[in-house]
């Protein structure tokens, strides 16, 4: 007679059976990937001593070489760079501060974006708000050498740096207040860039960036009448190109099959306004340190698995795009692709079409039963979704591609692309965990019987009017909290719900909405009828949303 603990026993002695890792096999990759882990050493040799990685700095290229020559002392003998594509103009920051001097003494927590101008020394004047209009600028003129402008207009950008200029002005200081109603936002400060600049005509003038309580202090003097003046020391430094810009690649070939492939990879470039930790530092050294849990129990996978660290994907996802357009006759010959690109918080799960749920149950077999303190989950989706990371080059070109379900304490909204993106951001036992679980679908997709089917495989193109908002679109612009509504597109399932700008998400059925993975999550996994809360006005209010089945 079956009882139900002898259902539960006969399903996992089931999966055991069919699983592609053999029970021996992950127990050597725990005890390796676990006991004996070397993850943490390589994100900080990453982010600690080579630093951040933007794309056409030095220290990508450094690197690139290191994270190459890991891999072969791992004893992969094909590790190696393959170039994908070049810069006009590449970028290294140094080191940057700023304070104010007069009425007070004060630092000021400040950055800029890449690709724009610094200082050439510390520069000290006084700091007066920015003429509004040609009526302004005419009465500011004769008075502008050695003054920074705070919160210039943008229409107003380009004429005003002409007159700073022509009088020997330090440049632009930008702000703004804290957001009413929050999350705590306010004190975060974003790096971009544009990395489309002219060696010949390069910009001269720095616009640094306030953190807000810092701006709030500045234009609250200036608003009582007082004399401001501040000093701004920032390092930024162009280098003239071509500059070469590479994918790391480094393959353990199959023993049936070595013309098939499963990719296994993340982003090894970052922006450069914090040690760019986990984004992707902590995706880079998982796949690292899957690779080296492979190599030291003598994996020996029926298909390649390719280890592959891209670069230029803060820009656009130039590394894997222009990797997959080079290489897309051999496509038909990729079995998957497994992307880690969401920070610290452990792989929970990955999400795929219901078609390849049987063959992602037994290569992820092992998985599923080995940590009830952080379990792991198979979902079936409609189909692949842009979320805006590398799996999506391959998705596109008909691979699928997976980017891993991530859950946890972390709060990726607070160091994605911000100051506090640093290595005290990474949790060892969940890096330690995504290793093991990298490496267990890696060896187990490599191992399964045939590639991974493709059958009914769907790709969604664009973000539908949501910005990282997960396979069903909300149909929303989020500010850089990831919970508060900047646009509503016309007709969305936002729009039809009464939702406006300036509404903060707080909740999507019963699911909690702290950062965008949230939303994302809370999308995908809720049913077609659902409710949506939302704070306006400092007041709850809730709303039914319905999705299209």
């Amino acid at each position: 007679m079956f009882t139900p603990r002898t259902v539960v026993l006969f399903a996992a002695c089931t999966q055991a059976l069919f699983a592609q890792v053999t029970p021996e096999q992950f127990a050597a990759i725990r005890h390796e990937g676990l006991e004996r882990s070397r993850v943490m050493a390589h994100l900080d040799h990453l982010v600690n001593r080579i630093g951040p990685r933007l794309t056409s700095s030095d220290n990508l290229t450094v690197a690139a070489e290191w994270a190459r020559d890991t891999f072969q002392g791992f004893g992969i003998a094909d590790a190696h760079l393959e170039q994908w594509g070049e810069f006009a103009v590449g970028f290294n920051r140094g080191p940057w501060w700023g304070r104010m001097t007069q009425p007070e003494a004060m630092e000021l927590v400040c950055n800029t974006d890449a690709w724009t101008a610094g200082t050439r020394m510390p520069s000290r004047g006084p700091l007066l708000p920015a003429p509004k209009d040609a009526d302004e600028l005419a009465a500011a003129k004769g008075r502008l050498n050695g003054v920074w402008l705070l919160n210039p207009p943008a229409r107003m950008v380009k004429e005003l740096g002409a007159a700073l200029e022509a009088e020997g002005g330090f440049g632009f200081v930008t702000g703004r207040p804290a957001r009413a109603g929050g999350r705590g936002g306010s004190d975060l400060l974003l790096t971009g860039g544009n990395p489309r600049v002219d060696f010949d005509r390069l910009p001269n003038l720095p616009m640094v960036r306030l953190r807000s309580d810092c701006y709030e202090v500045l234009q609250k003097h200036l608003d009582d009448g007082r004399q401001v003046e501040v000093e701004f020391d920032v390092r930024n430094h162009f280098r003239k190109g071509p500059i070469p810009l590479y994918n790391v690649i480094a393959d353990i070939p199959g023993t049936e099959h070595p013309e098939q492939f499963v990719v296994v990879g993340g982003h090894l470039d970052s922006w450069d306004g914090a040690t760019g930790t986990t984004d992707n530092g902590t995706g880079a050294a998982t796949t690292l340190e899957a690779a080296r849990i492979l190599m030291a129990i003598g994996a020996r996978p029926k298909r390649t698995i390719r280890f592959m660290l891209w670069s230029g994907e803060e820009q656009g996802l130039l590394g894997s795009r222009a990797w997959v357009q080079k290489h897309k006759e051999e496509l038909v010959n990729y079995s998957a692709c497994l992307v880690h690109d969401g920070g610290t918080n452990y792989l929970s799960g990955i999400a795929g079409m219901a078609a390849m749920h049987p063959q992602l149950e037994t290569v992820f077999a092992p998985i599923l039963t080995s940590s009830t303190e952080m379990p792991f989950q198979i979902r079936d989706i409609e189909a692949f979704t842009p979320i805006g990371s590398d799996h999506e080059s391959f998705t596109a070109a008909g691979v699928p591609g997976f980017f891993w379900n991530q859950a946890g304490r972390a709060n990726y909204t607070h160091t994605h692309h911000t100051q506090y993106d640093t290595y005290d951001a990474a949790i060892p036992e969940y890096q330690r965990h995504s290793s093991v679980v990298i490496a267990t679908g890696a060896l187990g997709l490599a191992n399964l019987p045939e590639l991974l089917t493709r059958e009914n495989m769907k790709v969604q193109r664009g973000f539908g009017g949501a910005r990282r908002g997960g396979g069903r679109m909300l149909g929303v612009v989020l500010d850089d909290d990831g919970v508060t509504i900047t646009e509503v597109t016309d007709g969305s399932v936002a729009a039809k719900a009464g939702l406006k700008a300036g509404d903060r998400l707080v909740r999507i059925g019963d699911k909690g909405i702290q950062e965008l993975r949230d939303l994302r999550t809370a999308l995908d996994d809720g049913p077609p009828q659902n409710t949506v809360t939302f704070v306006r006005d400092g007041t709850q209010q809730t709303a039914d949303i319905t999705f299209e089945k």
